[in-house]
């Protein structure tokens, strides 16, 4: 029966569904010729259609497919798919149709899970009462391997091992046989739904995604993954994107994972598929969209595109542009920031030493974005954003988290690289074995209350790898431990400078600018003429230029990227204005005009420039000094970090005219 279908397909590249399915499939070499065919032969087996046990190599963890195909579907009728991968799509669904796993009334008598195997070489079982299928010969990364059953009599049918877990699959789903013909004939017969760019804005507000985000997930996520650009100039033209913002939006949803993108996709698509091609077919579309990413992911804050456009200037930061806005907007609700994690060591084969689990990993993760975009936050979104306006509850919840005293964080140890316990005893004098792990760790460790060692394994070459080092950030104070611990492996950029930062008195002035609300709704802290006007006016006095000329120096004096674009967004001035402003300055002598690579300007300190490569800023050597930026082979090697901005424009003008 396989065979039949197949060769009923239209002709196709079955090595293209990896590509085609792309965003919805992990590990990609094992989707290869013959996947499609292993679905028919799966279902063949189950049903007791088929004759023989089906091959396993054909595809990985296709069962979640079963009741989520309509993810595929929504996918092959978008504007986007190049034809070849469309072709894939649509002999998918085709291929799908005639299998039981299209059938409704079958899938309620389905469910998949974790089996131990008795036997590796026996991986299928069947009798009158069902059967079992292993659907491929790898690891699940849990205990055992994947399989699907069909029961098909009143007890379960015979398994070739012990299920460690199962679970019924989606029965009340969008996909039926008749849906999946219908569709792909559909498109065959009118091409791709038409794309409605109104639409995806409608979603974007009832979602909180970005504009970008909201367009991709109506088109069916396209998705990067292994390499497969999913958008191409034309696409993205047709959906008003431009590259930066469709990056940021695959960035914005690259959260989702796998099981969750087909979840949310399942069941969106109209009973009658070609409503997708009839006027408001695709604003109905959104309006389903819209309601199962509520329910799935609930409501994000609603944050203006303006905002979401400076973020994603800022894509050093670990986190998609949107999540890290989400992240201030609302960190009351982020999970992360509320709950004290488990950071108790455990064993990993991976890194070779014990390390502080998922949770630690996350909140990690939330430390490190904080530090890094709490300063462009507030410098360079307007009073009132909020963004913005959530900095101050975001420094106070982490501050809470870091109090806990059982919390570790890791402090970079790489530059003792091939030390032991024993070597490191002597610096931690008074120092126990760690006793508080989740699980017995493989290597000796230490523990003096502040620091916790766990020594490394060694790696192929045989050469001992670097400790991991922990600390208690509710114990880390100036203390002779402290000090001890920052001797041995302070750094720049590590958790440690991270909550000397954080507690510091800059970070405090910062939040304290935010809640004094001293400037106007939706004027910017980098003007200023607003944040410094004592300053602007010492260089009026000084210089003699008018109050606007003076402003922009400082700018050009103190910012880090004082870009033409975002002086004229900080300054709400005119291009007409900001050319008559920076006329003035170079009839001064105080800047010159001239053309340099990345800079995004027209006008220059006098003096040497360095250069740099993104995501870093060039600037003048002199700017580089006054911030501190690392500067390694004549180049920009590090983000900047401008602190409080009247202090900095104090600094800066200080600093020049003397």
């Amino acid at each position: 029966m396989s065979d039949a279908l197949i060769r009923r397909t239209p002709p196709h590249d079955d090595d293209l569904i990896a590509p085609a399915l792309s965003g919805f499939v992990e590990g990609s070499g094992y989707w290869r010729a013959g996947t499609l065919a292993g679905f028919a032969d799966a279902g063949d087996y189950l049903t007791g259609r088929g004759e023989g046990v089906p091959a396993q190599y054909k595809g990985w963890g296709w069962s979640r497919f079963i009741g989520r195909i309509g993810a595929v579907a929504l996918r092959a009728t978008a504007f986007h798919i190049r034809p070849e991968l469309r072709e894939v799509l649509l002999s998918m669904l085709e291929v799908w149709a005639e299998t039981p796993f299209a059938d409704p009334d079958v899938r309620r008598r389905m469910r998949t899970g974790t089996i131990e195997l008795a036997e590796d070489s026996v991986y299928a079982a069947r009798n009158g009462d069902g059967a079992l299928l292993v659907l491929h010969g790898l690891a699940t990364g849990e205990q055992g391997r994947h399989f699907v059953e069909l029961r098909t009599g009143q007890v379960d049918p015979p398994a070739p091992g012990r299920i460690v877990a199962s679970e019924p699959v989606p029965s009340a789903s969008w996909e039926t046989p008749e849906r999946l013909r219908r569709l792909a004939g559909l498109v065959r017969e009118n091409g791709p739904a038409p794309w409605d760019r109104a639409a995806a804005t409608a979603l974007a507000r009832a979602t909180g995604l970005s504009h970008a985000a909201a367009a991709l997930l109506l088109a069916g996520i396209p998705d990067v993954s292994y390499g497969y650009r999913g958008l191409d100039t034309e696409a993205r033209k047709v959906m008003g994107l431009k590259q930066s913002e469709a990056d940021a939006g695959e960035r914005e949803l690259m959260a989702l994972r796998v099981p969750a993108r087909l979840d949310l996709l399942a069941a969106v698509l109209p009973d009658d598929p070609e409503q997708l091609w009839q006027p408001g077919g695709q604003a109905a579309l959104a309006e389903r969209i819209a309601e199962a990413w509520r329910a799935q992911q609930g409501v994000r804050p609603a944050i203006p595109e303006t905002t979401l456009t400076v973020a994603a200037e800022h894509d050093s930061v670990r986190m998609a542009p949107a999540a890290v806005c989400t992240l201030f907007a609302d960190p009351a609700s982020d999970p992360v920031l509320t709950r004290d994690p488990d950071t108790r060591l455990r064993a990993s084969s991976v890194i070779g030493h014990g390390w502080e689990g998922d949770e630690g990993f996350r909140f990690k993760e939330r430390l490190e974005v904080a530090c890094a975009a709490i300063d462009w936050i507030y410098a360079e979104l307007p009073a009132g954003d909020p963004v913005r306006e959530g900095v101050p509850q975001v420094v106070a919840l982490l501050r809470e988290r870091l109090a806990h005293p059982r919390l570790l964080l890791d402090a970079d140890g790489n530059r003792l690289r091939g030390r032991t316990v024993a070597d490191l005893l002597p610096a931690f004098p008074g120092a126990e074995a760690y006793l508080d792990a989740v699980e017995p760790l493989d290597h000796p460790t230490l523990d003096d209350g502040l620091v916790v060692v766990a020594e490394a394994g060694f790696d192929r070459r045989g050469e001992r790898g670097a400790p991991g080092i922990y600390f208690r950030p509710g114990k880390y104070s100036a203390d002779e431990r402290s000090q001890r611990l920052e001797a041995v492996v302070d750094a720049e950029g590590s958790n440690l400078a991270r909550v000397r930062w954080l507690r510091g008195p800059e970070c405090a002035r910062i939040v304290e600018r935010i809640t004094s609300q001293t400037l106007p709704p939706g004027r910017y802290e980098t003007d200023p003429r607003l944040s410094a006007p004592d300053v602007v006016d010492e260089v009026v006095a000084k210089t003699g230029v008018g109050t606007d000329a003076a402003a922009l120096y400082l700018q050009l004096l103190a910012l880090p990227a004082p870009t033409d674009r975002r002086v004229r967004r900080w300054n709400q001035w005119t291009a007409a204005r900001h050319k008559t402003v920076t006329t003035e300055l170079v009839e001064a002598s105080l800047v010159v005009a001239d053309r340099r690579p990345r800079a995004g300007r027209g006008v220059f300190l006098p003096g040497d420039w360095v250069a740099a490569d993104k995501p870093f800023h060039p600037m003048e050597t002199w700017k580089a000094d006054l911030l501190d930026a690392r500067v390694i082979a004549g180049k920009v090697r590090s983000v900047p970090f401008a602190g409080p901005l009247p202090e900095l424009f104090a600094r800066a003008w200080q600093s020049r005219s003397r």
